[in-house]
């Protein structure tokens, strides 16, 4: 899973960069340099409080989060601009990601006070104007490929037509659902056509109910304390944890922005556990346990035989694998079984 961080300049996007990877942007993370863009990239654990439940249970050797990366692109999105240099950079960093994390500032800045509505509604803005410049450029190819004589797909051309009629009167993409969805369009990467979850860049005195942003239906809020997330991270791990106490935080902000932005995009996680490794793998809500068994390796999808499942639940309620079995709490499942968010799996295969 990969989210691209995108805002204006001064929202403080590289700031919520940093709190949410743990480490300082300009010196650990990982780099990807363009024509005068650089990409930060940092893969970051999603945090699962039953994976470390289970790694007391098991006492592994390893552990293995989930994990997500966010990239923090340099540079600022001004698809009107036809002066603005590194457009196309900033954009071929942002479109192969599968969702969008939109920093809105919300805090005053150099003596300016914020205005979080009308800096979210002007990215938006220029989010789905660079979705149309692309749109009408393949249009007006379809139109000279035509005068030619040479055909083009109609149902792609129709796509496109509905896409530029919704752009055009200021809307994602992203609130058809046909149109998100349309495997014809996959190959653009239409950045409104993404799944978006909006960041608000908290001041100190700053409370996330005091601001009306109306987001469209769907699109996840989170506010955030980004400069104060900051300065929490430079405290040494105990004295994270007694401020947050004193606080009466129970976990960093960060944690829930990770789990929302996994949940964004309809993932879930089940288990393999074992003295070797317990670990969490990613997949997709609705997805079987063959198909489960290939994210693993591909050897066991093609031998896949059965699936030994037994619900987290019910192995920390009974305290071991072996009670499970004992209640008859372990299943054995077949190739289309659809595997829950939670479920402990051992797959049996023969290849």
């Amino acid at each position: 899973m990969k989210i691209g961080i995108v805002g204006l300049p001064s929202s403080g996007k590289t700031t919520i960069f940093n709190c949410l990877t743990g480490v300082g942007a300009e010196l650990d993370a990982q780099r990807s340099h363009g024509k005068g863009q650089e990409a930060n990239l940092r893969q970051v654990p999603v945090p699962d409080r039953r994976l470390d439940v289970l790694t007391k249970m098991y006492e592994p050797r390893k552990t293995t989060h989930a994990q997500v990366q966010y990239v923090d692109v340099a540079g600022e999105l001004k698809a009107r601009d036809g002066e603005s240099k590194g457009l196309d950079e900033l954009l071929r960093h942002l479109r192969p990601v599968d969702a969008l994390l939109h920093v809105v500032r919300a805090f005053e800045w150099a003596g300016t006070p914020p205005t979080p509505r009308e800096d979210y509604e002007r990215l938006e803005e220029e989010i789905v104007f660079a979705d149309l410049m692309i749109v009408e450029r393949r249009l007006e190819r379809m139109e000279q490929e035509h005068k030619k004589g040479r055909k083009y797909d109609p149902e792609e051309h129709d796509l496109l037509k509905r896409a530029q009629a919704l752009l055009e009167a200021g809307r994602p993409l992203r609130v058809d659902p046909e149109l998100r969805e349309a495997q014809k369009l996959r190959g653009y990467a239409f950045l409104s056509a993404k799944p978006e979850i909006v960041c608000l860049n908290l001041g100190e005195g700053m409370e996330e109910g005091e601001i009306d942003l109306e987001l469209e239906q769907g699109i996840p809020l989170v506010g955030i304390k980004g400069a104060v997330e900051q300065e929490i991270l430079e405290l040494s791990p105990e004295e994270q944890e007694a401020f947050r106490e004193e606080m009466g935080i129970e976990e960093p902000a960060m944690h829930v922005l990770i789990r929302e932005s996994y949940r964004l995009l309809g993932l879930i996680s089940f288990f393999t556990v074992g003295k070797d490794e317990v670990r969490a793998w990613t997949i997709k809500e609705g997805t079987t346990a063959l198909k489960a068994a290939g994210v693993i390796h591909s050897d066991i999808e093609r031998g896949f035989i059965r699936a030994e499942v037994v619900a987290y639940d019910d192995l920390v309620s009974l305290g071991s694998y072996g009670a499970c079995q004992k209640a008859g709490k372990v299943r054995l499942e077949g190739k289309d079984y659809v595997v829950k968010d939670g479920d402990i799996i051992h797959f049996r295969f023969n290849v």
